[in-house]
């Protein structure tokens, strides 16, 4: 039978549980630590495994990991002492008449262990949820299972921006003020204050030490100096050698964005060598019990810190009843613990808040609600908070805690002073004004250059086309600061799309139409455009519209009639009259932009408008008129060479389509295309990265509020006739390999040839057009059939 190990902290709880009728046996626990018990399985009730506790289950069970031994084993008393504010609970009477189990287990700070500890957590113990893991590196380990469980990741104990990321990781939430926003505040300190330093800085050489440090350079802008940095590793014994470099650097302030163990050795190897720079040490290491007492408190004097959290002997700012709690809490649950150890004042807060959670969540225990009501805590000031400090969280939000206040270790103690300090500003989530801010401080044409690696610029359309459209979703969801940046340019459509890939400097990719190419090719007008141009992908299928009084009912009709075809460079442009020309129609053509010629059509002044764009197009959606209607374009055989079947329906042109009825017309087919850049070039670098961003995310392009056009892109759809970009067709092998009978017909090869027969592609890599092709014909034959 299997067995979990439910934590007890105490004699007293231990011999109580033991009365649940429990089989135990005590567990290789360290002495110092409280008992820890293995109880049988059968405790935990089949609801959890369904993620919710059922309404006469009498357990809220909770899982836990901590560092009870190993480098970081300092903070093991955090788990101690929210598992002692659950039994404080417990013998209160529970949490909406349910008792609270932890189950926790050591996994020494280390990654590896965590998830072990966590899956075992989530699958033989059935927890409701996670809570209070400690580390960055540790709670990075088990972000992603947690998530794909749905299995809420609530209170991670680091300071990781990780943690506030709910669109990604919609299961996680953090608790501490982010590492950015609290080297932010000792930025703000030191530019306030010491404007003249020289700065030297050791840091963990991990997540979170690199964390710290960038949010220290980005709150400088350069403004003050950083003359010498040290990392360390986890696992190291000393940091001799560190302090000796960052003392030989001539700095005069010292930031030690480090773990208890590391800022002792810092701090009185400091004095040691008679270095007395001005000291910042990080909050997650100002401990009085934990650090600065073992590391000599006259050694620490002066060292400054930030804090959202009270110290445990700080009566006068806690007040008199708030002291008086704690000080009770500590000495009946956790007497083996100081009072003055600021791990401790965490783990009290983390399990008030989680209580508040679980409170809130009333009967409806589900993972859901959990999450539900942990997004909604505003305004909680919780007792051993600094004053001031609020925690709130919303859907978007999953940040509780964004201020601090400074303080400074005097005679023996930490004396906070000055105004609570957010390390969050609102404009820092602009990445224009952060490079403005970079600007003034850095060398222009170092700065020019990291911007301008990775940006793509791509030619779309015309203000309101489908491209401008599709161009703006790819640089809404694509741009990622200077890791990646997309520019859509406005154009005018395929043919100076085309124009511009060529001969436009700067111009990366572009938007166009397979029979702009198809046509440019077949008229010679660009030499050798099939080895010149390259596609990425087959982006979508735009419909052609033809907008005209209700006396022209045919395409023919238009033969001899004044025709609006948009501009000479547009899309529409070279697809019409493509169309009349393999139709054998000659009408008279007018080359105006189609949505500003509708009052002309009105008049009479033209006989029709065509608009070949991804339907539905936003001024034809509005057109209510009688006297106008969608003439319809018959499939005939010669454009079936370049184009598909397709239908207009009520649905997108409600004023000019009767309910349920439908206009038949046909669709070309837009691709993302570029110059066919050579594989060591940095426009082909350049254009790999919109690659493998494009095609990770396209699953997020295709969902609202994006264009629904979007919802026709299938990264294996190949266009006929034309070379796949390498970078492209390299992804597609990696990540969505086909069977080998099909990679010809997938286009894995690139080859000129004529397309294999499209049957041999999967479902959802055959074109949605093509299938409603299909269809079409079919029910084309069977009519011919019945005649």
């Amino acid at each position: 039978m299997r067995t979990l190990i439910e934590t007890r902290w105490g004699a007293a709880q231990l011999f109580a549980s033991v009365t649940r009728n429990a089989m135990y046996r005590l567990c290789g626990a360290p002495r110092r630590s409280a008992a820890t018990a293995l109880v049988l399985a059968a405790m935990a009730g089949p609801a959890f495994g369904q993620g919710m506790a059922a309404p006469g289950d009498r357990e809220i069970r909770i899982g836990n990991t901590a560092p009870y031994t190993g480098p970081a084993s300092a903070y093991g008393v955090i788990a101690k002492t929210i598992a002692a504010y659950l039994d404080k609970v417990n013998a209160e009477g529970g949490i909406n008449g349910r008792k609270v189990n932890m189950v926790t287990y050591d996994d020494a700070y280390e990654p590896t262990k965590t998830m072990a500890m966590t899956r075992k957590l989530v699958e033989d113990d059935n927890v409701l949820l996670t809570l209070g893991t400690v580390g960055t590196n540790t709670n990075a380990a088990i972000q992603p299972y947690l998530n794909s469980k749905k299995v809420p990741q609530l209170f991670a104990l680091s300071g990781a921006a990780a943690w506030d990321q709910p669109q990604e990781f919609p299961w996680t939430m953090g608790f501490l003020p982010t590492y950015t926003a609290e080297a932010q505040i000792f930025a703000q300190y030191l530019l306030e204050n010491h404007p003249r330093s020289r700065i030297a800085v050791l840091y963990q050489e991990d997540g979170m030490g690199k964390e710290y440090l960038k949010g220290l350079k980005d709150g400088l802008g350069g403004k003050i100096a950083i003359v010498a940095e040290a990392p360390y590793k986890v696992n190291d014994t000393n940091i001799d050698a560190q302090i000796a470099k960052l003392k030989a650097s001539g700095a005069d302030v010292l930031i030690e964005f480090t773990t208890p163990k590391f800022a002792v050795m810092a701090i009185r190897r400091s004095a040691e060598l008679g270095w007395r720079p001005l000291q910042f040490v990080a909050s997650i290491s100002n401990s009085y019990s934990a650090v600065l007492q073992p590391a000599g408190p006259q050694n620490a004097e002066g060292v400054l810190s930030a804090a959202y959290r009270l110290e445990g002997e700080d009566a006068a700012a806690a007040g008199e009843a708030v002291f008086r709690e704690w000080s009770a809490f500590m000495q009946r649950y956790l007497p083996s613990v100081s009072k003055t150890n600021g791990q401790a004042v965490l783990g009290y807060l983390v399990g008030k808040l989680t209580v508040e959670v679980l409170k809130n969540c009333g009967d409806d225990l589900s993972r859901e609600n959990i999450m539900r009501q942990a997004r909604l805590l505003k305004g909680i000031q919780l007792p051993m908070m600094v004053q001031g400090i609020q925690i709130n969280t919303s859907p978007s939000d999953h940040a509780p805690i964004e201020q601090m206040r400074m303080m400074r270790f005097t005679n023996g103690q930490w004396q906070h002073f000055g105004p609570v300090r957010s390390g969050v500003d609102a404009g820092a989530v602009s990445e224009s004004f952060k490079t403005i801010f970079k600007y003034g401080t850095a060398t222009k044409r170092d700065l020019a250059n990291q911007l301008n690696a990775n940006t793509v610029s791509l030619m779309t359309g015309s203000f309101g086309s489908t491209y401008a459209q599709v161009g703006a979703d790819l640089a809404s969801v694509l741009d990622n600061g200077t890791a990646l940046r997309i520019l859509p340019v406005m154009g005018r459509g395929s043919v100076q799309a085309v124009s511009d890939i060529l001969l436009l400097r700067g111009v990366d990719a572009g938007i166009v139409r397979k029979d702009t190419l198809s046509y440019l090719d077949r008229k010679d007008f660009a030499k050798d455009i099939r080895n010149q141009f390259v596609y990425v992908a087959k982006m979508f299928n735009e419909e052609m519209h033809v907008l005209a009084p209700k006396t022209i009912t045919s395409m023919r009709d238009l033969d001899g009639k004044t025709v609006v075809v948009d501009l000479p460079d547009s899309s529409t442009f070279v697809t019409a009259i493509n169309v009349f020309d393999r139709l054998g129609i000659r009408p008279h053509l007018i080359y105006q932009e189609p949505r500003l010629a509708v009052d002309m059509l009105r008049k009479g002044e033209v006989d029709a408008i065509v608009a070949i764009e991804g339907k539905p197009l936003q001024w034809l959606n509005q057109i209510n008129d009688r006297n106008l209607h969608l003439v319809p374009v018959d499939y005939a055989k010669p454009l079936q060479e370049e184009y598909l079947p397709s239908k207009l329906g009520a649905a997108d042109y409600p004023g000019l389509v009767p309910d349920g009825g439908y206009v038949e017309t046909i669709a070309a087919e837009a691709v993302l295309a570029s110059y066919n850049w050579a594989p060591n070039s940095d426009r082909y670098r350049r254009l790999s990265l919109l690659v493998d961003t494009m095609f990770d995310k396209v699953a997020q392009l295709q969902r609202p509020p994006f264009h629904p056009k979007w919802k026709e892109l299938a990264p294996r759809a190949t266009v006929s006739g034309w070379t796949r970009f390498k970078a492209a067709q390299e992804w597609l092998d990696r990540n969505m390999p086909l069977p080998a009978g099909a990679a010809a017909a997938s286009g894995a090869v690139p080859a000129p040839a004529p397309a294999v027969a499209p049957t041999a592609l999967a479902p959802q890599d055959r074109d949605p057009l093509y299938r409603e092709f299909l269809e079409w014909r079919a029910t084309r034959a069977k009519a011919s059939t019945n005649r």
